[in-house]
C-alpha cells in the first residue's frame, strides 16, 4: 500500500469517528430536549435532599457504656454499668427538617446557636474533641484523688480552643502552647499570672507546636475587661501513671466535655473495691473540673429520653439541669430514678443512698 493510500485510509477512519461523535452529541442534545422537565426535577430533588440549611436538628441520642471503655490492670469488676448519654445532632437538610416538624422530641436549632464564634459545624466538632480530651484528663485526676491512690501526672500540655477576634496573633485552635518568653509554665494559672503582670500593648513571645512542627509568634497583649490578655482560651490535658495503668477508649466520632462527670465515676468505680452501681444501669451527663465540680450541660432533654430508650434505671445530671430533666420526666411519664449532683462527692453519696 502506497503512502497516499495509507493517508486515505486514515482520513476515512477520522470521518467515521467524527460521524460517531456527531451522532452521540445529537443523541445527548435530543435527550435533553425531550426530557428537560425530568432533568430539572431531578436536579431540584438532589438539591433539596443534600443542601444544608443554616439549621441543625437535636433529637434523642444514645449512650456509651464507660464501664466497658475503662481498661487497665487489676481493675475491679462491677455488677451494673455507668454510661454517658449524648445528643444526636442531624444536619439541616430538607428531609430532616420536615421530619422534625412532625416529631415533638426533635427540635430545630440555628447552626449559629451550637457552633463556636467564627467556626462552622465541622470546626466546632474539632474543638469539642479537644474539650473531650480535657474532660477525660479531669476525670482521671478527680477519680484518683477521691480514690486516694498514688499517681504521677506527666506530659501536661495546654491546647488552644478559642482565639478572640481582637487577638493579635497567628495562633489558632489546636495549637499546643510550649512556652511564653522562654518560660515553660505547667498550669493555666501560671500562664494567666505571667500575662496579668504585664501591660496592654506589651509583647510576649509564644512558642507553639502545630502538626508536630514548632513555631513562634510575637503577640501584642490586648485589653479584655481592663486586663492585659493574649486573647486565647486553653484546655489543659495531662497523662497519668498509676498502678492500674488506666486507659479510656474513645472514638474519633466522639467529642465534647459533657461526658467528663460519668467518666470520673466510671474510673473511680473500677479502681475501688466498692461498687457504686449496685447492679443498676446508671446513665447521666455533666462536665467536671479538677475541683470535682459537676457543670451544666446542654440538651438534657434529649439525653434523658435517650437514656430511657436505652434501658437506664437511674439518670444523674448536674444540679443546674435537674429542673429541666424533671419536667421532661413528668411530661413523658418516664419510669426512671432522677438524681442531681453539684459535686463528685455529692454524686457518690447519692448513689450510695439509692
Amino acid at each position: 500500500m502506497s503512502y497516499k493510500d495509507k493517508t486515505r485510509e486514515i482520513e476515512k477512519e477520522h470521518i467515521i469517528l467524527d460521524k460517531h461523535k456527531t451522532s452521540l452529541v445529537e443523541k445527548i442534545v435530543n435527550y435533553i430536549k425531550d426530557e428537560w422537565k425530568f432533568l430539572i426535577f431531578l436536579g431540584l430533588l438532589v438539591f433539596a435532599l443534600t443542601f444544608e440549611f443554616p439549621y441543625a436538628i437535636y433529637k434523642p441520642g444514645g449512650s456509651i457504656n464507660m464501664s466497658e471503655r475503662i481498661e487497665g490492670e487489676n481493675i475491679y469488676d462491677e455488677k451494673g454499668s455507668l454510661s454517658m448519654t449524648y445528643v444526636s445532632v442531624v444536619r439541616g437538610t430538607f428531609p430532616f427538617l420536615l421530619v422534625s416538624l412532625l416529631n415533638q422530641n426533635w427540635d430545630i436549632v440555628p447552626t449559629e446557636d451550637i457552633t463556636y464564634e467564627d467556626a462552622d459545624l465541622d470546626e466546632t466538632l474539632e474543638i469539642d474533641r479537644i474539650y473531650m480530651k480535657e474532660a477525660i484528663s479531669n476525670a482521671e485526676y478527680v477519680a484518683y484523688e477521691h480514690a486516694g491512690i498514688n499517681y504521677v501526672e506527666k506530659d501536661k500540655r495546654s491546647v488552644v480552643t478559642y482565639v478572640d477576634k481582637e487577638a493579635k496573633t497567628k495562633l489558632r485552635y489546636g495549637d499546643e502552647i510550649l512556652s511564653i518568653d522562654g518560660y515553660e509554665y505547667t498550669t493555666l494559672n501560671e500562664f494567666q499570672n505571667y500575662v496579668g503582670a504585664k501591660k496592654v500593648g506589651d509583647e510576649v513571645r509564644i512558642e507553639y507546636k502545630r502538626d508536630e512542627k514548632i513555631g513562634t509568634d510575637v503577640v501584642t497583649l490586648i485589653d479584655v475587661n481592663g486586663k492585659p490578655k493574649v486573647g486565647l482560651s486553653l484546655a489543659t490535658i495531662s497523662d497519668f501513671e498509676t498502678d492500674f495503668d488506666i486507659d479510656v477508649k474513645t472514638k474519633t466520632s466522639e467529642s465534647g466535655p459533657s461526658g467528663g462527670f460519668i467518666t470520673a465515676l466510671a474510673i473511680y468505680n473500677r479502681i475501688t473495691e466498692r461498687d457504686i452501681t449496685k447492679g443498676k444501669v446508671i446513665m447521666g451527663t455533666g462536665t467536671i473540673d479538677r475541683y470535682g465540680t459537676v457543670g451544666e450541660i446542654g440538651g438534657v432533654k434529649y439525653k434523658l429520653l435517650g437514656a430511657v430508650r436505652k434501658g437506664a434505671e437511674v439518670f444523674i445530671c448536674p444540679l443546674e439541669n435537674y429542673e429541666d430533666a424533671l419536667k421532661v420526666k413528668k411530661e413523658n411519664d418516664l419510669n426512671i430514678v432522677l438524681i442531681s449532683a453539684k459535686t463528685f462527692d455529692e454524686a457518690i453519696q447519692k448513689l450510695d443512698d439509692l
